[in-house]
């Protein structure tokens, strides 16, 4: 695709790289045909150096590409929107333009004041509009993604209203699966209404280039969300940030909430959350004020009458609320790790023969796949993987009484095609994560948080009879702000 789109460009520069006194042959020589393509229009040398400057080289790419339509006397708003946008496309249709006439170096104050047209205030805006979304749209869906923290499954250490900066290269930038999109305007619609921002008539396949930082156990990622990848184009699903705890070619298990990997208990990260029970003294109640001053972004209601709420906390805080006078009591749930089989992607454990009740804190265990592993099926391990390899994977493996069939053809092992991730909040026990929907495949990561560039405490709304506050479509918790959380402005991502 990449050397489709330089031969188009290239294509169309030949001709006008000719008609400006340049041989045409440079047009099709990567990097290099910038120079001649810089005195072409005028630019200054030290173009040359931007352009090989990652994320600058996107300014300086719009400059160049309008610059050169302009020189050939394309001035019409549609005519700079196909060059800068749809480059390779409009270029070639330059190339076949008979009446093509070079009008000199339009990089220039000079050119521009004499040659360029005066336009209404609407075009003048329409511009302004175009370079901003080329821009913009380019940094994003290259290098850098903006993803704030919308839920509480990762506080303590990723709060509600957290800002984050998001890398897509270290991971290895994946190349957009949806290509005829809006950029920045909206993930799935336009703001404010259902209007589709993206076209699904071009889905391109699974491509990612080369990054230089893994992902490692514990680390933090950001990905589309996996449970909506058959309703929405997988770049098109809801971003999710969790800590992956699995990599691919571990072993995970889950025992009294502690993950251990390839049998070795995975170290806790700071302040891991649990659910406590608390009931306040009579004519105590829960409020928003009581949340912020003990830093709990939310809680959920027990028992009003009697004051019992259910909150998630670190072990030193918890010791803190204890002492407050307003407590009559603080413990642990121990209710807390049990869940719904339906709930779960793994319903059953397994401790050596024996089926358990798999729960949030007793799961596993089981084994990550690798790109390029493969595995002998059976009834057990396929019904483990059969999301893996017929969702994701896109394939149409059947079981039929302990046999396995490729369409028609019987088969006892699978390769997968794809590495596997599992991912848990570290708000362990309010967190929709990898035990509910499972693993993750390589093709839903977008990258690793560099750090919080801005952070507000956010506290779920409390009315004034103690009960705590969902927002209006039922979908979250409603949350109103205690003002900025000056310790999370630029800092790193633990």
């Amino acid at each position: 695709m990449w050397l489709a789109s330089f031969l188009l460009v290239g294509l169309g520069l030949s001709r006008m790289f000719k008609l400006a006194g340049e041989q045409s042959w440079k047009a099709f020589v990567p990097f290099y045909r910038w120079w001649p393509w810089i005195k072409i229009i005028g630019r200054p040398s030290w173009y040359f150096i931007g352009m090989l400057i990652p994320c600058i080289n996107i300014l300086f790419t719009f400059n160049l590409c309008l610059d050169i339509v302009r020189a050939f006397g394309k001035h019409k708003f549609w005519e700079q929107f196909m060059g800068t946008v749809l480059t390779f496309i409009y270029f070639p249709i330059l190339y076949f333009q008979k009446d093509l006439k070079y009008g000199g170096q339009s990089g220039t104050q000079e050119w521009r004041t004499k040659n360029v047209p005066k336009n209404a205030m609407i075009r003048e805006w329409a511009d302004a509009i175009l370079f901003a979304l080329f821009v913009a749209g380019g940094m994003r869906a290259l290098f850098f993604d903006l993803y704030q923290i919308p839920t509480a499954s990762m506080e303590s250490n990723m709060r509600v209203g957290d800002n984050l900066v998001v890398s897509r290269t270290g991971v290895g930038m994946r190349i957009p699966f949806t290509p005829l999109a809006i950029p920045i305007i909206g993930q799935k619609t336009l703001p404010f209404t259902q209007i589709p921002a993206y076209s699904s008539l071009i889905q391109l396949p699974y491509m990612r280039l080369l990054g230089w930082t893994p992902i490692k156990n514990n680390d933090i990622v950001v990905f589309n969300w996996p449970a909506e990848f058959e309703d929405y184009p997988i770049d098109k699903a809801d971003n999710y940030v969790k800590r992956c705890v699995g990599i691919p070619g571990d072993s995970l298990l889950i025992r009294k909430g502690q993950v251990y990997i390839n049998g070795k208990a995975l170290p806790t990260v700071d302040k891991w959350q649990k659910r406590y029970v608390i009931q306040f003294k009579l004519k105590q109640i829960m409020s928003s004020d009581f949340l912020a001053e003990y830093d709990l972004g939310d809680c959920e209601e027990v028992d009003i009458p009697r004051g019992i709420y259910t909150i998630r906390t670190w072990q030193s805080n918890a010791q803190l609320i204890a002492k407050d006078s307003r407590i009559q009591s603080i413990a642990i749930d121990s209710t807390a790790s049990f869940a719904g089989h339906s709930g779960l992607f793994m319903p059953v454990t397994y401790t050596g023969a024996i089926e358990e009740p798999a729960t949030l804190d007793h799961y596993g265990p089981f084994y990550l796949p690798k790109r390029g592993e493969t595995i002998k099926l059976n009834r057990q391990n396929f019904m483990f993987y059969q999301r893996a390899i017929n969702i994701y994977e896109r394939n149409n493996i059947s079981m039929n009484a302990d046999k396995f069939y490729d369409g028609d053809k019987e088969i006892n092992s699978y390769t997968f095609k794809y590495d596997y991730y599992w991912m848990m909040g570290d708000n362990r026990y309010n967190s929709l994560d990898s035990r509910m929907w499972g693993y993750v495949p390589e093709s839903h990561i977008i990258g690793k948080p560099l750090f919080t560039f801005f952070g507000r405490k956010m506290v779920q709304v409390i009315d004034e009879v103690g009960t705590p506050i969902q927002a209006a479509d039922g979908s979250n918790k409603e949350y109103t702000s205690y003002g900025i959380r000056m310790d999370k402005i630029l800092r790193p991502i633990k």
